[in-house]
Order: C-alpha cells, then structure tokens, then sequence
C-alpha cells in the first residue's frame, strides 16, 4: 500500500548529504590519529571497529548516490558519490546502481543481486550455518570466496551489465588509483603508511564484511518476493549504538526506503511517522534491535 507523503519529505538538501560526507571522512581522520598518538593495540582495534562501521556509512552514501539523492544535479551527484563514497572502498558506484536498481523491482526475486550476492534468499538458516558465516567474514575467507565468485562468473546471470563508456570506466578506475593514492600518501606522509593496511584495508576486509552481512540480513533475509514491498522489507524502528554500527545514515528504516525511493537518508525517521500514522508499515516487520532479527531468521 503507498503512501502518501507530504512534498518536503521528497526534497534534496545537498548540504545535509555533504555534511553527512564530511562527518564519516573527519570521523575516519580522528581514528588515523588516535591510533598514531596512542600507539596501542586497544587504540587499534577502537580504530579498526569505527574506521570499518564508516565504510558501511559510506558505502550507504553511495547508495544514496545510486539512487540520486546527494545532490539536485545528477553529475554533480554521482561524482561524489564515486569519488569521496565508492572509489575508497575500491567500488564503482554505477556498476551497483544497476544492480540495485533491479533488486528494488523485485526484491527477493530468483535473479535480485542483493539477495543473491549476500547470500539471504536460503533464510531461516540454522544458527551454526549462521555463526560460520560470520566466521568467514570476519576471517576475510568471505571476502575471498565473494571475489572468486565474481571472478568465476557466479554471479553472471543475476548481475545486470553496468555502463559500457570506455570514460566512465576509465573514471572510475581512476577514481580508486588516485582516492587510494591520497589515503596511503597522506599516512606515509605521517610517518605510517602501514596503517593503511592495518587499518584500512584490513578491516575491509574482515569487520566491514560482517557489518554488511548482518545489515542485508535484516533488512530482507527470510521473506519472500512479493509485489506489497512493505511485507519482505524490515526496519528496525529504534536508533541506538546497534543501528550506528549496523545501519547508518537512517537505512535500518528499509520498509521506508523501499516504498519511498524518492526520500533523501536524513528524511526517513519522518517517513517513518507519516507511514505508523497512517497505518501501513506492517507490526510484524518492526523490530527494536538486530539481535532480534537474528533470532527470527535461524533455528
């Protein structure tokens, strides 16, 4: 059921998406810094834990740009989000907008990308199976096993072709090489160029990909496809330390999202009260916390 929502809810204010941008990156620089002053391994792992929660925060931006909600002007839009969202993180922002364009036609569907690559079309799932796969992401032999996938054509049949213009692959990879570039020289120019291994890559790799899993997880793991969105999609309707970690820039409210593709990240807690007045977000399909979800979704 749609609903409707009042036109200030639709409307793109770039300075929020910018300040949101400008936020993760400076939360980023602080962890870089701490780890460089205090010298510890309790400073690292702090470092490690809040640098990988802030890819998941700029991989949701890009997201945002996937959608064309960072700022009014589309190239505006999806060169930041290349550049300062996907390009860090070694992605390329168009390559996943047509991939998640088709997972919002039909989410849960045989050939939805997100259900697919995650891995959350099998759920409920035992919780050992669970475990292990958490175990794997935080080993990276996840990450690993995803790339050969990848590699080996897996995935081929669900992944929808991305921009074929030889300039904007030529951009995006350049993006990645210089984005990089500027992370590793900026820490060598420290006197640690190490830590972006340690702390940038690694973490990437291993606690970035269990921050990813369980935030797939709960937003569609275990439903099935339908035509009422509302029904296969949840939100986690309570923002606390669970959902900085796990659902930043107000993407724990995913029902919202998918019934209102048009509404930017920081106007969806109000999408959230149009829709509960009206009366069409589903009560099942709420939750408070992911470890909720988590029980729901294993046996």
């Amino acid at each position: 059921m749609q609903t409707h929502l009042p036109p200030h809810l639709s409307e793109i204010q770039p300075l929020r998406a910018v300040g949101a941008l400008a936020l993760d990156w400076a939360l980023i620089a602080c962890c870089f810094a701490g780890a460089i002053y205090f010298a510890h391994p309790v400073a690292y792992l702090v470092a490690a834990i809040l640098i990988a929660r802030t890819q998941l925060a700029l991989a949701v931006l890009m997201h945002e740009s996937a959608h064309g909600l960072l700022t009014r002007t589309r190239r505006v839009n999806d060169f930041v989000g290349q550049v300062f969202t996907a390009a860090p993180l070694m992605l390329s922002m168009f390559s996943y907008r047509t991939g998640h364009m088709r997972h919002h036609r039909a989410p849960m569907a045989g050939n939805d990308p997100v259900a697919v690559v995650f891995g959350i079309a099998d759920y409920p799932v035992p919780r050992k199976e669970l475990a292990w796969r958490l175990f794997k992401d935080l080993t990276s032999i996840g990450y690993f096993l995803s790339v050969r996938d990848f590699m080996g054509g897996k995935y081929r049949d669900v992944m929808p072709k991305g921009p074929s213009q030889p300039a904007t692959g030529a951009f995006v990879l350049a993006s990645i090489v210089v984005s990089n570039g500027i992370l590793l020289g900026a820490l060598a120019a420290a006197g640690h160029p190490g830590l972006y291994l340690g702390l940038w890559i690694l973490p990437a790799l291993t606690l970035l990909q269990v921050f990813a899993r369980v935030r797939a997880i709960t937003e569609h793991a275990g439903y099935p496809e339908t035509k009422d969105q509302t029904q296969n999609a949840r939100s986690v309707v309570r923002p606390s330390w669970q959902t900085f970690f796990f659902g930043p820039h107000a993407i724990h409210y995913h029902i919202e999202h998918h019934q209102h593709v048009r509404a930017p990240f920081y106007h969806l807690q109000e999408v959230h009260e149009v829709m509960k007045a009206q009366g069409v977000l589903p009560t099942a399909n709420l939750y408070r916390g992911y470890a909720q979800v988590l029980r729901d979704v294993t046996t």
